[in-house]
């Protein structure tokens, strides 16, 4: 273990004038990106859970199974974003294109439902 004297010892993000950090540029250009997935999952299980509670107050039984089904994969995939946000880590496009693909297909299905009730 290396011992830094206390005279070259600094706070973290603490930078002195003059002096250009990369990291920090960085760390703010990643928490950006991360946001987008991050809302786009938000939107995603509002708009299942919003068609689970119509579902449930119109009586459609077959529409109310396949929207808890599908709510409950867009709360994965929620928690799945903020996690990758927390984490820092690159985000999986594959899952957001489900997570949209989900939701696209039970809003068809509830419309279909409604349609042929």
């Amino acid at each position: 273990m290396k011992v830094v004297p206390a005279a070259k010892r600094r706070a973290v993000g603490e930078t002195r004038v003059g002096e250009y950090s990369v990291g920090e540029e960085e760390q703010e250009t990643h928490s950006g990106r991360q946001i987008y997935p991050l809302g786009l999952s938000l939107i995603a299980t509002s708009v299942s859970g919003a068609i689970f509670f119509a579902s449930l107050f119109y009586q459609f039984a077959l529409v109310e199974m396949a929207a808890s089904l599908v709510t409950g994969f867009e709360v994965f995939f929620l928690s799945s974003a903020v996690a990758d946000l927390i984490e820092r880590e690159k985000t999986s496009v594959r899952r957001n294109s489900w997570a949209i693909v989900l939701a696209v297909l039970l809003a068809a299905f509830y419309c279909f439902a409604w349609y042929f009730r």
